[in-house]
């Protein structure tokens, strides 16, 4: 038991900038902390919770059909391979599943694809935390000193971001399947699921039948490097493509509602890269949090008028659907010019409302 406090101390931290990270992706419609801390909150419990019991029933089946001992090393290898992903992949969607269920708001950016990415990898997270710290304080109880560390860097170090990626996947396929039309939106969740039990499979493969020296740790790292790259492509792919939406749903609005000098600092491409809005909007005329306020009022009338732009024509007969939402984004904005709040620095005349 000596081990829990230095293994919470190396772990929280380091799953703490993960986290950071994985939610700076989602830059233009980011989720309410509240909701990503409900995800950490299930991953790190109610998944691992259900996991447990899962891998424990899947270990004492495989020792009954082999014959061994519960506690023999191929027992415990066998259930690690291909016990757990079948196991811990599906307890971590029902967090995404709850989500998607009981969330009234669904959209692109409500509930789209970036966003689901965000809440499973998020998920993965807290489970990482949860069973990384078991499987150090286990090394440390074992082999002593040189166990806790070694198993702090295998784990955490090298593959922290395994279980984001693996629930990152399930959650992109639940956000196709919020934004999708017909009948292929509901294999998405599914597709995702199975991507990620895939995944999960083959670190577990590799990691319980091969020696963790020479040409096993090289694999290992191999593996561990597709595996961060998968996860930083994908989130970045999607942040792009929501970069690309903002674009279009923002043509007309320069020089009418935005300055140039706003709208290239909003659309940059600079976005993408953690940490640089967060210093772009510091120091600002208004202040920070206005500016960010100003900022979210913009990119939510971007998404706004780019999916108005390709919703279905109305159905004839019907009178047309009244859109108040647009016009509050539009005073919202126009509230923050006539306080004097900007997006760069080079905007100093306060544009005129849309259709003032």
């Amino acid at each position: 038991m000596i081990w829990i406090v230095p293994a919470v101390v190396l772990v929280v931290p380091l799953v703490a900038v993960y986290f950071l990270l994985i939610r700076s992706m989602d830059r233009y419609h980011p989720a309410p902390w509240w909701m990503l801390g409900l995800c950490l909150v299930w991953g790190a419990v109610g998944a691992v919770g259900l996991s447990v019991v899962g891998d424990l029933l899947g270990q004492g089946a495989i020792s009954m059909a082999l014959d061994r001992d519960f506690e023999d090393e191929s027992v415990f290898n066998a259930s690690a391979t291909f016990v757990a992903p079948l196991v811990e992949e599906p307890a971590k969607a029902l967090g995404l599943l709850f989500i998607y269920l009981f969330f009234k708001k669904r959209g692109h950016e409500s509930l789209g694809p970036l966003r689901g990415a965000v809440f499973g990898g998020i998920i993965g997270l807290g489970f990482t935390l949860s069973e990384d710290i078991a499987y150090i304080v286990q090394g440390g109880n074992t082999t002593g000193g040189a166990g806790f560390v070694g198993m702090f860097f295998i784990r955490t170090v090298m593959l922290g971001l395994g279980h984001a990626t693996y629930t990152a996947m399930t959650g992109l396929g639940f956000g196709l399947f919020a934004t999708m039309r017909g009948g292929w939106r509901w294999v998405m969740p599914l597709a995702g699921l199975a991507l990620g039990m895939l995944l999960h499979f083959g670190r577990n493969l590799f990691g319980s039948y091969l020696l963790m020296e020479g040409l096993g740790v090289l694999l290992i790292v191999l593996l561990n490097a597709v595996v961060v790259l998968a996860l930083c492509g994908l989130l970045l792919w999607l942040s792009w493509r929501d970069r690309q939406r903002v674009i279009e749903g923002l043509q007309g609005v320069t020089g009418v509602l935005i300055t140039p000098a706003e709208y290239a600092a909003a659309t940059s491409g600079w976005m993408l890269l953690p940490g640089w809005n967060l210093f772009n909007l510091i120091g600002l005329p208004g202040g920070f949090r206005a500016a960010r306020r100003k900022q979210a009022h913009l990119f939510q009338l971007a998404f706004h008028r780019q999916r108005a732009r390709h919703a279905p024509p109305p159905i004839p007969g019907q009178p047309p659907t009244l859109d108040t939402e647009q016009d509050t984004l539009i005073a919202e904005l126009h509230t923050a010019n006539q306080r004097g709040i900007r997006l760069a620095n080079e905007a100093t005349n306060p544009p005129p409302v849309i259709g003032g």
